[in-house]
């Protein structure tokens, strides 16, 4: 089995960013609302989307067998086309819901949608550069108005997925996180890209010990890590399979063990770096010199206790 632990879905970017409002370009191109653009996706997209065909096409010519599907305000809220997808293929997707604890609706939208146990996960996306603190200048994610929350979510069993961004950004609140996670040992964390390590990040004494410290957070029992998109903070100086993510993703294996750790891709926007099947070879190569068991751990069960927590038939020693 294989489970990528982080993607992404849209019929078409209509979100936002500290850039401003985002949208579709043409072949491939993401833009901003400042003008800037990206290219994420091959050229051969006309219009820039990554439905639930496209990545159940990517899954099934790379033995992909499930995949979590998370929500950010940059693709925007797709929680409804998400929502279907997932009860259209219940044994193939899990998902994250779309959560702006700062937006004036936000307990209103917690109650009416986001309580419902159909969304046993939620994403803060609270990134510098496409996420939350990035729109919310000066915001703490243990600021006191947001213990309800964390409060409801670990009495309601979800799981909170958070993407804090590079070390040395306002965003890289390691500190928050452990206060959350330890006032709230029943709630399940999940921080993004294996904390964003990068050469830039490694070069600098401060940024490089931040990584080491938010790493550390592994250490409690109620906090884990998706490496993905490793290769994308590497790609302007590495060419496949991107070594120097190798190294990092043994550093933190070793400061966390085979139990706190689980691959993602993060498609599409990874796709501007790598084809679907060259990430999941990817996600191989970085585990291919452990034990069977450690590897399935890697590769899927994590995931599995994680995002299907009510899963049954795998192994959990």
């Amino acid at each position: 089995m294989l489970i990528d632990a982080h993607v992404h879905i849209f019929p078409e970017v209509d979100g936002y960013t500290s850039k401003g409002k985002t949208s579709s370009g043409t072949f491939g191109q993401f833009v901003f609302g400042s003008g800037e653009i990206e290219r994420i996706l091959p050229a051969a997209t006309e219009k820039l989307s990554y439905t639930a065909g496209y990545l159940l096409q990517d899954m099934d010519q790379c033995a992909v067998d499930k995949a979590v599907i998370l929500l950010d305000p940059c693709y925007g809220d797709w929680s409804d086309y998400v929502m279907a997808v997932c009860q259209k293929y219940p044994s193939k997707f899990a998902a994250a819901g779309y959560f702006d604890p700062w937006a004036a609706d936000a307990v209103e939208r917690y109650e009416t949608i986001l309580s419902k146990p159909i969304w046993k996960s939620i994403k803060i996306e609270f990134s510098q550069d496409s996420g939350l603190c990035g729109v919310y200048p000066g915001a703490r994610l243990d600021g006191q108005h947001l213990d309800w929350i964390w409060a409801r979510m670990e009495r309601e069993g979800k799981t909170v997925v958070f993407d804090l961004g590079k070390p040395g950004q306002p965003s890289y609140q390691t500190n928050a996180i452990e206060r959350i996670a330890r006032q709230h040992p029943g709630l399940r964390i999940v921080l993004c890209h294996a904390g964003q390590p990068s050469l830039e990040v490694e070069r600098d004494k401060d940024r490089w010990m931040a990584w080491i410290n938010q790493i550390q957070l592994g250490q409690l029992p109620n906090v884990w890590f998706d490496f993905s998109a490793m290769p994308f903070h590497v790609k302007e100086h590495e060419n496949y399979p991107y070594p120097s993510t190798k190294r990092y993703f043994l550093i933190a294996f070793d400061i966390i063990g085979d139990r706190k750790l689980m691959w993602g891709s993060d498609v599409p926007w990874l796709l501007g770096t790598a084809s679907y099947a060259q990430l999941v070879s990817h996600g191989k190569y970085l585990v291919e010199d452990m034990p069977k068991m450690t590897q399935d751990r890697l590769l899927f069960l994590n995931a599995l206790d994680v995002y299907w927590p009510q899963h049954t038939g795998y192994p959990s020693n």
